[in-house]
C-alpha cells in the first residue's frame, strides 16, 4: 500500500478545469439543441433562440472551466490540509 500524502494544487486545478470545460461543452450543446427546438416553435423568438444556442456553446465551457479550476484548487488545498492531519489516502498500485 502506498499513501497519497499531497496533491499538486496547480495540476489538480488544471485537470478539474479541463474536465468541467468538457462537461460545459456538452451542457452548451444541449442548451443549443433545446433552444433551437424551442425557437422553431415560435417565429417571434427564432433569432433569440439561435443566438442563445451559439452563445451557450461558447460561454458554458469557459465558465465551467474557470469554476472547475477554482474548485480543483480549493479541493486540492483542502485535501493537503486534511491529509497532513490524518495521513492521507492509502492506495494500492500495481
Amino acid at each position: 500500500m502506498k499513501t497519497l500524502k499531497r496533491i499538486d494544487v496547480g495540476s489538480a486545478a488544471i485537470m478539474y478545469g479541463m474536465v468541467l470545460a468538457a462537461l460545459g461543452l456538452i451542457a452548451g450543446l444541449f442548451v443549443a439543441l433545446f433552444s433551437g427546438m424551442m425557437s422553431g416553435l415560435s417565429s417571434n423568438s427564432a433569432a433569440f433562440g439561435a443566438g442563445l444556442g451559439v452563445i451557450s456553446i461558447i460561454v458554458f465551457p469557459i465558465l465551467y472551466g474557470i469554476l472547475g479550476m477554482i474548485g480543483g484548487a480549493i479541493g486540492a488545498l483542502l485535501y493537503n490540509l486534511f491529509a497532513g492531519m490524518v495521513g492521507g489516502v492509502k492506495i494500492e498500485i500495481e
